[in-house]
């Protein structure tokens, strides 16, 4: 984060944590919960939202090297991200040109070619075909001329932007405004990949999102976690367009009240959560990074594939046990967090309780839904 952006957030965390003022809506807001369990809701966000919205898929380090790769699916549509010889990311669709069989699966480094796993077709990792098994069979096959499915898909300051429609020459401006040099400022594109997991959870996408915009639940939820250390009742919530910034400030903040103003620091003593519209959350906790994405299933609201990528400044590797704070991440978010969502999204698919509300306090919330609202009305 820029220093000038940091002081300014500290003095701002300080400020409110003196007068106990916490941001506020200009009222309550009430949604109809079945924009988390219709499948209507899910098939007009898989065409608003997935299909002409860039997308954060992936951080750059995870593909650290030409030929690494990563695959997953977006609304139903199979994903392959491979880095290619010129060191570019390729966003492919993970199916094969002859029968549709899946190409790859899970991550990882593919040599020069790689083979389906049906009839070993096989592509290079631009994803144009190289081998036919078999060519006598398919004279009409332009072997040099055919190529997988591809989606415009940019690397920038670290972040893997794909925009998932094949049709389109490029990725589009995401509209970040002031918040890209924010987010540059972090130095992705320097990181170290130090950790992933993905995992299915029962659901609907927006429930993932959900969970880190507002601080309101980390007393009741968390009490016996994180709790002891986040101040629930002085966080910054600033809007960017369709994207947002969160800072839960730590009780350690307020350790540096008797030091000179222009010392304040914000990023060892608050958590800056960011989210990046539709469907990703990109943490700062200080010395190391996560990056969080929510994929809907094609026809299934209540089911969602969540990805966790954890980085750091290659720099700040040593010495550390990454997978301990892997664990520690996901202990509190999978066991408390979306243990919680689930419960949730269980209680809505009822369809007797038809209305969620949003009170004054939970205004990322409201934001969130009102661009999300905004963006179907397009």
């Amino acid at each position: 984060m820029q220093r000038e952006t940091e002081q300014r957030l500290a003095a701002e965390a300080l400020d409110r944590i003196e007068r106990r003022a916490v941001p506020q809506a200009d009222s309550t807001m009430v949604i109809d919960g079945a924009r988390y369990t219709a499948a209507a809701a899910l098939a007009a966000e898989n065409a608003a939202l997935f299909r002409r919205h860039p997308l954060v898929v992936a951080l750059g380090c995870e593909l650290p090297e030409p030929g690494s790769y990563l695959t997953f699916d977006i609304a139903g549509v199979p994903v392959l991200l491979v880095r290619d010889d010129e060191g570019a990311v390729r966003g492919l669709l993970n199916t094969c040109r002859h029968r549709g069989a899946r190409l790859l699966s899970g991550g990882g480094k593919v040599g020069k070619a790689f083979a389906c796993p049906y009839h070993g077709w096989a592509y290079d990792r631009c994803g144009v075909l190289r081998a036919l098994p078999g060519s006598e069979h398919f004279p009409e096959v332009d072997v040099d001329d055919t190529r997988l499915m591809q989606f415009p898909t940019e690397e920038h300051e670290g972040l893997v932007w794909m925009l998932l429609d094949p049709s389109a020459s490029r990725v589009p401006d995401p509209g970040l405004g002031a918040l890209g040099p924010e987010l540059g400022s972090y130095r992705l594109s320097g990181h170290t990949h130090r950790g992933s997991h993905a995992w299915t959870k029962r659901m609907n996408w927006k429930l993932g999102v959900d969970t880190f915009l507002e601080l309101h639940h980390v007393a009741v939820l968390h009490r016996k976690t994180i709790a002891k250390t986040v101040l629930k009742s002085a966080f910054l919530y600033e809007p960017f367009g369709r994207h947002a910034r969160l800072v839960a400030p730590r009780r350690s903040i307020e350790e540096q009240r008797g030091n000179d103003p222009t010392d304040w620091r914000l990023v060892p003593h608050a958590t800056v959560i960011y989210r990046l519209f539709p469907n990703a959350i990109l943490i700062s906790q200080g010395p190391h990074m996560e990056l969080y994405r929510f994929f809907p299933y094609a026809e299934q609201p209540g089911t969602t594939e969540c990805r966790m990528t954890l980085s750091s400044p290659a720099d700040e590797g040593c010495g550390r046990d990454w997978d301990e704070a892997l664990q520690l991440a996901l202990g509190v978010l999978d066991r408390e967090d979306f243990a919680m969502m689930e419960s949730v999204q269980s209680n809505l698919a009822a369809g007797l309780q038809r209305e969620v509300m949003f009170g004054r306090n939970e205004i990322g919330l409201q934001n969130f839904h009102r661009v999300r609202d905004a963006a179907l009305a397009e």
